[in-house]
């Protein structure tokens, strides 16, 4: 390099040459649109962005003077030490410019390459040594190239979005490469190219960012990874049917998106108008269909629309909302309107506007989410609100004559709404304590005095405070309520608490915590009421009366025999609750002593009756006999409607019809009349599980094992809901007690067989551990499991499902393969033994044995849709 340096210097007139040659390149150069310049300047440095997707200063798209581009151009040089590299390393660096558009990764990259360079790079070579690297470092192959990896980040925010649509994305993308340019229009798709910076904003146009990405992202690119993700499109026309309803049900598609900006309850909702509109959708008649569609069944008469519930959701959430005052949301959301270029300034009034959805960020502003918005919750509709609310405010200042309170009694108010969410009573208690308050308020004391007053004279010692019995009314409604069990109540307040919102489900025990008036519903999601409720009734409030109430002596009743009755691995049932007859005739002679014999033969034959029908009912149970069973406890209920045990075993029959509803009004009944019996709480977590309400599964088992602790059964069913709800950290903590119990029972009592139940409880472990994808740990508890029992199902099932996650699959086969030669199973069995052992064949890539396999298991059950699933993709 020096050399050809030396050479240029001992021959003034090549170099003459070689500076006329540059001073063309200039004037050339300023005849040239400059390709989104915005590198940014600073003391001759270039300025790198933080974020993935380093952001754009644009200059301009117009023609550039010289004079402002020089400190940009001399800079590079310096930095890139260009001057070493070229002639004119000044057009060097304006020919990189044209390839990035400035991006700034790019524009580094690049002039990275070029230092790196070996060649000097004389006068006239400058646009073809850059395309030659741009081409071959960085177009060429650039998924394994070292120097393209945000290529890579670009592409991946592309097909694997996690804000966005990816179909959506490139489907813009593609319009855009197209037609070199489209109109602005806000939309989220738009905003999310924008944020990748593939696209720029050029005169309210969007264009592709630089010709590198133009090179990369090309049209063949688009049309390959839309042909990759259109399944996904294909999936939903499925779903809705809209390919039997419309000639071009992708447009269909887009149509909708452009109403509900991806929403996905409004989307859903539209696109089942669609699924069920009558007309089919021609060429040229997707837009007009959709908005007619939106307009008459969502916006139009929304209120009383069945279709439109989601808008009614959103309408209550602004108006009755607990966390802000009303007024102020409505006030900032219509200024959002009136504004749509309205900055972000992060207060919580903005939070709640954007965790109700009704409104997004967009590069620093915020907008209305979507057009149905739009649409609904128009100026008209916010001013009419405004108009209702706020007599609200000036009535409650009459009333309490806050005006001689205070210098800005409404802010005072809605200070007091922030507090008690409008809820009536609070409401009138707080502005009573500012009525009776002594100093007055002046601007900007209406936080601290409020705050001060509720902390001071509700929340604080409010089982005492004359001010707050109305939250000893709350309290009593909770720890004794008269309609439903306190301890359900308790652990569901518990959870939302924890959790901050739960969805809602329509259970006995959401439907009192609404009616009591401590949870609202908001977007179909459970939150506290107010954060006066909150306060009181915290979390540590709650633990305290839970345990209070779980702190009782072990129960005295017979006891069960342990049993289950979940689908997947649990106990036999051995005996179920019995009734001592000894006691029975014990109780007899005595009261005979004491009291006449007439009034005491009909207590002994009812005694002898009610015990006969339990025995009854029980031996009919065992052998399968459910409807029979069920009407023996009927029948000995009619007698004595107060026979818990009854009412438990009788749930545990009807389990056997699997008809679990009433099975947890029978096992609930049992609690109410005892609420100690344990057997009972247990059969009420069983029904629960099975009718998928895990969390109450998990809290009625928490009882049983509170009043029993060492009863290994009430641990693994807990293990099962916990499972269904994928807590596997805590469902292998449970599990390992279950298994230490066992254990300790079999030390205490060697000839005790409880192989049967070591097998199940190690089984469950392996599976915990199976979903914990430590399958060298869950392939050793399965092996466990079979040592207590080598034949049960499950274990051998779970032994080959770990050898298939430790990828032996040729072990898994011949696990499998062993299952169906040697074990004793049902046609269930052997078909999902079959259907394990193709998956595993196919994985092997032998696909004509997995295809035979899956076809046995499909042969066995018809109705198999995972195989028949497992047999399209063997391939």
């Amino acid at each position: 390099m020096k050399d050809k340096l030396v050479q240029l210097s001992l021959h003034p007139t090549q170099v003459t040459g070689v500076r006329k040659a540059c001073r063309m390149a200039y004037r050339f150069s300023k005849q040239t649109e400059l390709l989104n310049l915005g590198l940014a300047v600073q003391q001759d440095n270039i300025r790198e962005s933080n974020s993935p997707h380093p952001s754009i200063v644009k200059l301009s798209w117009v023609h550039q003077d010289l004079v402002h581009l020089r400190p940009f151009i001399r800079s590079t040089v310096k930095l890139f030490k260009l001057a070493d590299k070229a002639s004119c390393p000044e057009i060097l660096v304006q020919e990189v410019l044209a390839w990035t558009g400035a991006q700034s990764f790019l524009t580094q990259k690049v002039c990275q390459l070029l230092c790196e360079h070996e060649n000097f790079v004389v006068a006239g070579e400058e646009a073809a040594v850059v395309e030659q690297l741009v081409e071959n470092r960085l177009i060429a192959n650039w998924q394994t190239q070292v120097a393209a990896e945000h290529l890579q980040t670009i592409h991946d925010g592309l097909v694997a979005n996690s804000r966005c649509d990816s179909i959506w994305l490139l489907r813009l993308y593609q319009q855009i490469l197209q037609q070199g340019e489209v109109a602005v229009h806000d939309s989220l798709v738009q905003t999310e190219l924008l944020h990748l910076g593939l696209v720029a904003k050029q005169e309210n146009k969007l264009k592709v960012a630089n010709r590198i990405y133009q090179s990369v992202f090309n049209l063949n690119w688009v049309e390959h990874e839309l042909g990759r993700l259109r399944p996904i499109i294909y999936n939903t026309t499925k779903l809705f049917k809209l390919d039997e309803k419309a000639t071009h049900p992708d447009i269909v598609l887009e149509q909708v998106l452009l109403w509900t900006n991806a929403q996905p309850f409004l989307t859903q909702k539209v696109c089942q108008l669609l699924c069920e509109h009558e007309n089919f959708i021609a060429t040229g008649e997707e837009a007009t269909v959709v908005e007619q569609l939106v307009q008459n069944h969502l916006i139009a008469n929304w209120q009383t629309q069945i279709a439109a519930e989601h808008l009614q959701a959103i309408q209550e959430s602004l108006v009755k909302n607990q966390f802000c005052n009303p007024i102020q949301l409505l006030k900032l959301y219509q200024q959002i309107l009136q504004y749509p270029e309205f900055s972000i300034q992060d207060t919580p009034v903005e939070t709640e506007l954007l965790n109700l959805g009704l409104v997004v960020k967009q590069e620093d502003k915020l907008k209305v989410a979507n057009r149905i918005y739009q649409s609904v919750f128009n100026l008209d509709w916010v001013n009419q609100q405004l108009e209702r609310l706020q007599p609200l405010i000036q009535n409650t200042i009459k009333t309490f004559q806050l005006h001689e309170k205070a210098n800005c009694p409404e802010i005072l108010v809605q200070q007091v709404l922030a507090w008690t969410s409008a809820q009536p009573f609070l409401t009138q208690k707080v502005c009573q304590l500012l009525c009776e308050h002594e100093s007055f308020i002046v601007a900007g004391e209406e936080a601290a005095v409020v705050e001060q007053l509720v902390e001071n004279h509700l929340i604080a010692n409010w089982q005492t405070q004359v001010a707050a019995e109305y939250l000893q009314t709350i309290h009593d409604s909770l720890v004794a309520n008269p309609r439903c069990d306190s301890i359900w109540l308790l652990r569901l307040y518990q959870r939302i608490l924890q959790q901050e919102e739960l969805p809602v489900h329509d259970s006995p025990a959401q439907t009192e915590l609404l009616h009591l008036g401590l949870v609202v519903e908001q977007e179909n999601k459970l939150k506290i009421s107010n954060r006066i409720y909150q306060s009181v009734f915290n979390l540590n409030w709650v633990d305290q009366q839970l345990a209070n109430m779980l702190e009782v002596p072990p129960a005295s009743t017979p006891i069960m025999t342990s049993h289950s009755l979940f689908p997947a691995s649990i106990f036999q049932v051995k005996n179920l609750i019995s009734h001592p007859i000894v006691l029975i005739f014990r109780g007899i002679w005595i009261l005979l002593a004491i009291l006449g014999f007439s009034a005491l033969c009909w207590s002994f034959y009812k005694n002898i009756e009610v015990n006969i029908l339990f025995q009854d009912g029980n031996k009919l149970f065992n052998q399968g006999e459910y409807k029979k069973a069920i009407a023996k406890f009927d029948k000995l209920l009619n007698i004595d409607s107060n026979y818990y045990q009854a009412w438990t075993n009788r749930g545990y029959a009807l389990a056997g019809l699997q008809e679990y509803n009433k099975m947890l009004e029978s096992c609930s009944t049992a609690t109410i009349i005892e609420p100690k019996a344990v057997y009972a709480w247990n059969c009420q977590g069983e029904a629960l599980y099975n009718l998928q309400q895990y969390y109450e599964a998990i809290s009625a088992f928490d009882t049983a094992i509170a009043l029993d602790t060492k009863d290994p059964i009430f641990w693994i069913n807990k293990t099962e809901s916990l499972l269904a709800l994928k807590q596997v950290d805590t469902a292998l903590l449970t599990i390992d007690e279950a298994i230490s119990l066992l254990q300790k029972m079999q030390q205490a009592n060697p000839q005790q067989n409880i192989t049967k139940e070591l097998a199940i409880a190690f089984s469950h472990k392996g599976k915990v551990l199976w979903q914990k994808k430590q399958y060298k740990e869950a392939l050793a508890a399965f092996d466990q499991a079979l040592i207590h029992d080598p034949k049960y199902f499950t274990a051998l099932r779970g032994r080959g499902l770990a050898l298939q996650g430790l990828k032996q699959y040729e072990q898994a086969i011949a696990q499998f393969q062993q299952m169906l030669n040697e074990s004793p199973l049902t046609d269930t069995q052997k078909a999902e033994t079959w259907y394990y052992m193709g998956q595993t064949y196919c994985q092997l890539s032998q696909f004509s044995d997995g295809i035979g396999a899956l076809e046995a298991a499909l042969k066995l059950k018809p109705d198999y849709q995972a195989a028949e699933e497992a047999k399209g993709k063997c391939r």
